[in-house]
């Protein structure tokens, strides 16, 4: 038995091993393409992560029995934070440059036509030349085009890290049916946030605006922190894939007390769909909203319009989860502090007694007097006749003792 239990943990460590592997070279790739690009060589200190993530493993392993953490997940963490520097740096050296060559263009010209796709867009040679660190149009042209691709294939590469790490990773404390609904989980976020970071960035108006660039980063990165929750993200998202009212009903129960009412919702559906309205659907639609009013941006339509309803539905889904488990709660209360008064063996009854009845119950009748019949004798059986014979024998007058 000892040698299976040695196995398992060799295992789990070997899967937790694994992933971190894959966050660190995905994010190394990441460094080494982000420090070419802007030629900001010093970069290469967020390498120190490596020792970051070989001590967290070093922990997780040794103080976890399941090979992870039930509840938060630092290995994600320090992925997050070892890659999105490098995406940010390349989307803002991408955003100098249309910048620069906006103003080259013109000084009261609108951020409207911020030119977001080179390639697709007519510049003269002489605007990019605008930039100091090319050596000509064409070299401008191609190295915004060239950061452009990169950063979002490292944010689609990102998402699928992410799927892949959980998935080859070890369990925890989750059984098949909770990884199956996180990686479903995972896919629907995945495809929203690179729907949100991707769309938003071609609108020309946001583009070229850092206060508005800069809000969509931080956004997007508030939003990654959910990869960092474990067991939580499990039931998130169950809007768009299953989930009904009775399996939060059945998983609480009847509830006592406010603490017992926290621990009730906030490890079951009503934390996770609370953290997907603040953590992603809330400030999405925040944003977008204002994209859509401020910036008169009409293309973002159907985006906001989806956002809205989504964001809708789940706090529907959260009255109607709170509503059940208080009803639970209200219910079971009630049946421990009251007794029912229509309930046949809690209820007194008055009895109609007789006059007949009432003269035996006031004067019972003496059982001694009454029962007259003697107790049987030794000789009204068999079995006492034949004691008898018995004694005749013995007695060696050949008589009775009794005669």
């Amino acid at each position: 038995m000892a040698w299976t239990t040695k196995l398992l943990k060799t295992i789990k460590a070997s899967q937790a091993l694994l992933v971190r592997i894959m966050y660190g070279v995905h994010a190394t790739i990441g460094v080494v393409l982000a420090a070419s690009f802007t030629n900001n060589f010093n970069l290469f200190f967020f390498e120190i992560f490596i020792i970051v993530s070989a001590i967290e493993y070093v922990v997780t392993v040794k103080k976890s029995k399941k090979g992870e953490w039930k509840w938060f997940l630092p290995s994600v963490l320090i992925y997050i934070s070892w890659l999105t520097p490098q995406i940010f740096i390349m989307e803002y050296k991408a955003k100098q440059i249309r910048l620069d060559i906006l103003t080259n263009m013109s000084e009261t010209v609108s951020l409207s036509f911020c030119p977001v796709n080179l390639a697709t867009t007519e510049v003269t040679i002489d605007v990019l030349d605008v930039t100091s660190d090319t050596a000509n149009g064409e070299d401008t042209k191609q190295t915004h085009d060239m950061i452009r691709q990169l950063a979002i294939l490292l944010q689609q590469s990102m998402m699928l890290v992410f799927i892949a790490g959980r998935w080859v990773g070890p369990k925890g404390a989750m059984t098949r049916e909770q990884l199956s609904q996180l990686l479903l989980a995972y896919v629907g976020m995945a495809a929203d946030m690179l729907e949100f970071i991707t769309e938003t960035l071609k609108i020309p108006e946001v583009a070229c605006n850092n206060v508005l660039v800069t809000l969509v980063f931080v956004i997007w990165l508030w939003s990654l922190l959910q990869y960092t929750l474990g067991l939580t993200a499990t039931k998130q998202r169950k809007t768009r894939v299953v989930g009904t009212a009775s399996a939060q009903q059945d998983s609480c129960g009847v509830v006592h007390g406010m603490r017992s009412f926290l621990q009730c919702c906030c490890g079951g559906e009503i934390w996770a769909l609370m953290v997907s309205v603040i953590m992603q659907d809330g400030p999405y639609l925040i944003l977008r909203l204002y994209i859509l009013f401020k910036l008169h941006d009409f293309g973002q339509i159907f985006f906001t319009v989806k956002n809205g309803i989504l964001f809708c539905l789940q706090l529907y889904r959260i009255s109607i989860v709170i509503g059940v488990v208080v009803k639970e709660k209200k219910e079971g209360d009630k049946d421990e502090n009251e007794i029912p008064t229509d309930d046949p063996p809690y209820q007194l009854k008055e009895v109609k007694v007789s006059s007949a009845e009432k003269t035996d119950i006031d004067h019972p009748v003496n059982e001694e007097k009454t029962d007259t019949k003697d107790p049987p004798s030794e000789y009204d059986n068999d079995d006492g006749k034949t004691e008898n014979k018995h004694a005749v024998n013995e007695n060696g007058n050949g008589k009775s003792d009794f005669s």
